[in-house]
């Protein structure tokens, strides 16, 4: 009886565990490979020429994993539209609070840097064709531009 209840205790442990951090985990492990390929389409080097802006923002007091994930997380936010099909991991990830707590003068820097963070171009297609002459945007970017006649 005594092994019975010190199994269902143990995993009731693990279960809440699993529950508050290990999903944590998982969803931070595959979401962050994802965001990173959008956010990110020429690779490390514009990965890390971020990481460094982000150094010189804060001017050193964090590291590099803790500002990748706020990084993630407010770029993130901002590119995916929620209301599209995103997948488990990804909005689990985008949901969770970031690691990172900024000032304010920290935040307002952050966002005068990577306020058209990746470029417009990247995520607006521009189509042109008889019938519609206007600019949309990717399923996953999230916002619509009428194009102006000057």
């Amino acid at each position: 009886m005594t092994t019975l209840l010190i199994t269902l205790l143990l995993l009731l442990a693990f279960g809440l565990w699993f529950w508050k951090k290990g999903i944590a985990l998982l969803a931070e492990r595959y979401a962050s490979k994802e965001l990173e390929k959008l956010l990110f389409p020429k690779g490390d080097n514009e990965k890390e020429a971020i990481l460094e802006s982000l150094v010189k923002i804060t001017k050193g007091k964090y590291n590099k994993e803790l500002l990748l994930d706020y990084f993630l997380k407010i770029k993130g936010l901002q590119v995916i539209n929620m209301y599209d099909p995103v997948d488990f991991w990804t909005r689990r990830f985008l949901m969770s609070p970031t690691k990172l707590k900024l000032n304010y003068f920290e935040q307002v820097k952050f966002y005068e840097s990577f306020l058209n963070y990746p470029e417009a171009s990247a995520r607006i297609l521009a189509t042109q064709t008889e019938d519609n002459d206007y600019i949309t945007s990717e399923s996953n970017g999230g916002f619509y531009k009428k194009k102006q006649l000057a």
